[in-house]
């Protein structure tokens, strides 16, 4: 007699499992997959159901449809009187329910896109709300723009006018002064010489007036920008352009950041000659000396270099329109000030060189020594047979120039006109760009909202398309199903219901629900 290998005796141990397979298998007893977490993941409430199969595993269904016709064939289960009645197998009617359920899938889920691209068409609708929104107020900036641009323009014309006074203020000094000179004559003589002649050249003016010594005003009447015609964007071009212009299109002063490296360069040259002229009042050696001696000569350095620099930033800007007045005296002040330290210091730092190097007195048994080593050492000064006036006059030199620097990093600027000018018509370069990006953003906009229609029928056909393919799919994998059935038919009968069933032309599967409308539109 055998037995079994397993028993039902409590008091024999249950078999043990590795941890390892312990650790493999969840409390449910399914497998744990240990690469999951850096797979795929699924959004919350996201199916991942395939409603399409792929070509791999639609041959595996339609393979397993007729694998199971043929047991159904083969066994008892299917007879005559049911393929007859017209009602499905067990196996097709679950194959009916499964097309079932893959179609109402991919309705919910066309009925889930419908809703999203519903609301993407409605936040399109508002997008071109505030892109129109948007174009109009880059219009308006860039109308302001050109207002700048103009009155910009009316500021040069302006000092193009008081420049062309002085000229001719100076022109008819200097021919005046050519006149009553050694050998020029009088005024009257020349005149009349003038007159007696050949004709040749206009006729005096009464009184001895020259033609440029007429009155000009310095304030033209301008007319108002606001009254001149406003570009319209349909003219196809901004209107103020800069005909006319004599100047440079680019800035040919030196960018911000130029000065500033250039002013930091300057600062590291003076920073060791402050540092060399501190150290005799701090002493060396100790760290307190050294903070001393770096925090006095960073900050002289800082105050020896932007007081040049911002005077003549003052200097430079003094004709803009609203600058200050009493800023020109002022920083002529802070200058004279800035040159009697830099004298100052440049003395300062001269006397630390030209200092001689104490002489400590011998006592004790070399007391009456006097050997040549103890004659006093010259100085490298007398060394290099330098005057003190001309080490003096090298670091206030220095000096001077270092600090110049930046007096005329400051004073090189662009005449204020000129810099509002530049300034305006980079504005409304970028006014135009703006104006352009927002007519494109635009564009986009109404372009996304005028093909709704379209990506809704293409939607519409992707949903028939999908439902078709499932359709043919089960329909094929029912077809698989009755050609085992009939393959493997014990009973010509069966073979002979299952045929007729098939000649008729009628679909193996029950037509499928009616589909259901798309949901609305919110």
């Amino acid at each position: 007699m055998s037995t079994t290998t397993t028993s039902s005796d409590p008091d024999e141990p249950t078999p043990r499992r590795s941890p390892i397979h312990r650790a493999l298998r969840r409390e449910d007893g399914s497998r744990r997959r240990l690469f999951a977490a850096f797979g795929r993941r699924t959004r919350p409430g996201e199916r991942r159901m395939p409603l399409v199969l792929s070509d791999r595993a639609q041959r595996r269904l339609v393979t397993r449809a007729r694998k199971q016709g043929a047991r159904d064939g083969s066994g008892t289960a299917l007879d005559v009187v049911v393929l007859s009645s017209g009602i499905l197998p067990p196996y097709a009617a679950g194959l009916a329910a499964r097309r079932d359920l893959v179609r109402e899938l991919v309705e919910e889920e066309a009925a889930d896109w419908e809703t999203r691209a519903s609301r993407e068409d409605a936040n399109a609708r508002n997008g071109i709300v505030r892109e129109e929104a948007g174009v109009a107020l880059a219009q308006t900036r860039l109308v302001e723009a050109e207002h700048d641009v103009r009155r910009a323009r009316e500021q040069l014309d302006l000092l193009a006018h008081r420049s062309m006074r002085w000229q001719r203020l100076r022109d008819a000094v200097r021919e005046r002064f050519e006149r009553t000179g050694p050998g020029g004559g009088t005024p009257s003589d020349s005149t009349a010489g003038t007159a007696h002649g050949a004709g040749t050249g206009p006729p005096p003016r009464p009184g001895g007036f020259d033609e440029d010594d007429e009155y000009q005003t310095l304030n033209p009447v301008v007319a108002d920008p606001h009254l001149t015609a406003i570009p319209t964007p349909a003219q196809g071009a901004v209107a103020a352009s800069v005909e006319g212009w004599e100047g440079l299109r680019a800035r040919a002063a030196m960018p911000e950041k130029l000065v500033l490296f250039l002013l930091v360069l300057v600062f590291a040259v003076e920073v060791p000659i402050y540092w060399v002229a501190f150290e005799p009042f701090h002493g060396v050696g100790t760290s307190s000396a050294g903070v001393l001696n770096a925090t006095l000569a960073i900050s002289v350095g800082v105050l020896m270099l932007a007081v040049p620099h911002l005077v003549g930033r003052a200097m430079r800007e003094r004709g803009a329109t609203g600058a200050s007045r009493p800023a020109g005296p002022a920083a002529l002040l802070f200058l004279g000030f800035w040159a009697a330290c830099t004298v100052t210091l440049g003395i300062l730092r001269a006397r630390t060189v030209l200092a001689e190097e104490p002489v400590e007195e011998v006592t004790g048994p070399a007391t009456g020594f006097s050997d040549a080593a103890a004659d006093p050492v010259p100085s490298l000064v007398d060394r290099l047979e330098l005057q003190p006036q001309t080490v003096y006059w090298m670091f206030i030199a220095l000096l001077l120039l270092s600090g110049g620097i930046g007096f005329l990093a400051g004073l090189l600027r662009e005449h204020p006109y000129v810099d509002s000018f530049r300034s305006a018509l980079e504005r409304r370069e970028e006014r135009a760009r703006e104006l352009a990006a927002a007519h494109t953003r635009l564009a986009a906009a109404r372009a996304w909202v005028d093909s709704a229609g379209e990506r809704a029928e293409q939607r519409r056909r992707g949903v028939d398309a999908r439902l078709r393919a499932a359709d043919e799919l089960y329909e094929a994998a029912a077809e698989a199903h009755r050609h085992g059935l009939t393959s493997k038919a014990a009973d010509p009968a069966i073979t002979e219901a299952a045929q007729k069933r098939t000649e008729s032309g009628a679909p193996l599967l029950p037509p499928s629900t009616t589909r259901r409308p798309p949901a609305s539109r919110r």
